[in-house]
């Protein structure tokens, strides 16, 4: 990793920690510089607006979760299942979004890309569309904190989700 890389990173990480900790509301250049650590120039060097920024953080997840489905080394539905577990940065990576719409558009065309893989290569294109859908609810569910299953029941819970995605022989 260069300098540069490095450096575009941590502030990336900073953004998702500020939305994290102080809300979406509290997403500005100066608070984002302040958190990695670095001069507002250094952060202009590497996003010359908010919106830059909040792209960046769209662009990095997407990124990840792609890369997290592949290295899943199954069925690309089981990967998505495994894949669905946030952090503290995709919760900001989402409030950031709620404030500006327009960067949908690539969550959107991505999910679509997905979307087809889940119906050509589950076992039964119903039961795996049901299962990333369910997969999205539990990730949304984590993300929010609104009512998650934990512990067995949550185990239980990926378990079946894996069973409705295993590929046919």
């Amino acid at each position: 990793m260069t300098p540069t890389t490095g450096t575009r990173d941590r502030l990336l990480d900073a953004a998702g920690t500020v939305v994290h900790r102080d809300g979406a509301q509290a997403l500005t250049l100066d608070a984002v510089a302040k958190e990695a650590s670095v001069s507002k120039g250094g952060l202009l060097y590497h996003f010359k607006s908010k919106n830059d920024l909040v792209q960046a953080m769209v662009d990095r997840w997407l990124s990840q979760f792609g890369a997290e489905m592949e290295e899943a080394d199954e069925a690309f539905v089981r990967g998505y299942i495994k894949a669905s577990t946030p952090d503290e940065h995709e919760l900001g990576m989402l409030a950031a979004l709620v404030a500006d719409p327009s960067l949908l558009v690539a969550v959107r065309d991505q999910y679509g890309i997905w979307q087809d893989r889940v119906q050509r290569e589950g076992r039964d294109p119903v039961d795996a569309t049901v299962a990333r859908l369910a997969a999205d609810g539990l990730w949304l569910a984590e993300l929010l904190g609104m009512g998650p299953p934990t512990g067995e029941l949550r185990e239980r819970v990926l378990q079946r989700l894996l069973d409705l995605a295993e590929p046919l022989d």
